[in-house]
């Protein structure tokens, strides 16, 4: 502490460099306080919650969520290693630095609970939990996107509970009301996003108990039956895990007919073969022109081994896939789309697409994903089984025995059942002028 006070005279002040990074948004390159004391040992003790302020300030600047939290963790490292006294009655820098953690937990919060936990932390009673996360962050092997996503959920559990200490069942039971009910800022998570968010946590709690941080008995991150149920009913179905809601074949018909008159032709392709294949945004957008012709589409690069199949074409497609080959410049049948940072094609003109169906006034659970929904309601519609429509749209078999044992549905199969799709319009596979 010595190293930010400093005499003048016979008075002690407390001083703080202000780094240079945020010196513009401070305002200041140093703080300077007066302690109004010439005794050294008190200087010390008064100085403590002012410098920690100043610190708080600067980590504030540079965008740390949390920067008292940071300086409980930095006075439990000073505690730490800070001398005890040797016999019962003499005060040690040890002793004024508890002091000095007691005088902080008071100035800056008046919740009970908050400055119980900033000292916890400066005593080593509780372990933050984010002394850990960077480092489990290390050992994911996953795809860079699924990286992220855990990433991102893990640090929302974080960002929670704060210290390990925290976390018991009851305290999850309330986080889950919590995520459910969402907030001004945000809307209530689905039941699928409970059980990433619980998976991933699972993960980062796995990780503490690997390396002797947790409770090896104890596995605080289960879902609780309600969430199933109190998500089913806010979202207004159960039907579904992901919850999205297909468009009817009119709104599809609308859909394709809005992007035509933005001239988006891109989009407008990409809804015509949503349609007819019932193709993932993804998959249709690395579908490789030297793989498709004007009677079948090879998808070659699916999320799912049942989604690698051949798709036939539709009669209302043929034009449209011949002119797309003939067009394409970068070897993809729609040309001209850019990767993301996680090499997926779909993910600018998903946007518009977002864009487009909200500018129609169309709900949130209805997306891109909901037009292969609208194919699979067709085709159930016209009678076609369960099983030749996975093969169509690529989901895995729902009957055991087929799943295991059927090589798929022919071409001509195939073809015979999606010649059946029909939509209340004739459309043009040319633009208009």
């Amino acid at each position: 502490m010595s190293k930010n006070i400093e005499r003048r005279g016979n008075t002690w002040f407390a001083t703080l460099h202000v780094p240079e990074d945020v010196r513009h948004i401070i305002g200041k390159s140093k703080f300077f306080k007066t302690l109004k004391t010439t005794d050294k040992r008190i200087a010390e003790t008064r100085a403590a919650p002012i410098i920690a302020s100043w610190k708080a300030q600067i980590q504030a600047a540079r965008g740390v969520s949390d920067p008292f939290l940071e300086e409980a963790l930095r006075l439990r490292r000073v505690i730490e290693t800070a001398p005890v006294g040797a016999d019962p009655g003499q005060y040690s820098k040890h002793d004024l630095e508890l002091e000095a953690a007691q005088q902080i937990a008071n100035q800056i919060t008046k919740e009970e609970a908050e400055r119980k936990l900033f000292l916890d932390i400066a005593i080593g009673n509780q372990t933050l939990l984010s002394n850990f996360y960077d480092e489990w962050a290390t050992h994911l092997t996953q795809a860079p996107k699924t990286i992220d996503q855990m990433k991102k959920d893990v640090k929302l559990m974080v960002d929670h509970f704060k210290t390990i200490e925290r976390i018991d069942k009851a305290a999850v039971l309330e986080w889950v009301r919590e995520l459910m009910a969402g907030s001004p800022e945000r809307k209530p998570y689905t039941y699928s996003s409970l059980e990433r968010i619980f998976t991933f946590s699972r993960s980062f709690w796995g990780y503490l108990q690997d390396i002797g941080k947790a409770d090896l008995e104890r596995q605080p991150f289960t879902l609780p039956n309600f969430a199933k149920r109190g998500t089913a009913k806010s979202n207004g179905t159960s039907k579904g895990r992901d919850g999205w809601i297909p468009f009817e074949p009119a709104e599809v018909v609308a859909l394709l007919n809005a992007a035509i008159e933005k001239r988006d032709h891109q989009l407008a392709d990409l809804i015509r073969l949503g349609m007819y294949t019932g193709g993932r945004i993804e998959e249709l957008c690395s579908l490789k022109a030297d793989d498709c012709s004007e009677a079948v589409l090879k998808v070659t690069d699916s999320k799912t081994e049942a989604g690698l199949r051949e798709v036939p074409v539709h009669s209302m497609l043929v034009d449209v896939v011949k002119r797309l080959k003939e067009a394409s410049t970068d070897g993809y049948l729609i040309s001209g789309l850019s990767f993301n940072k996680y090499n997926d094609r779909s993910n600018a003109i998903g946007k518009r697409f977002g864009r487009l169906k909200k500018s129609l006034g169309f709900p949130d659970k209805k997306v891109f994903h909901s037009i292969r929904k609208t194919l699979v309601t067709l085709l159930e519609n016209e009678g076609i089984s369960e099983n030749l429509a996975a093969d169509i749209v690529g989901h895995e078999k729902p009957r055991i025995t087929y799943g295991l044992y059927s090589g798929g549905a022919t071409l001509a199969v195939k073809k015979e059942a999606l010649e059946r799709v029909r939509y209340p319009f004739q459309f043009s596979p040319k633009y208009p002028d």
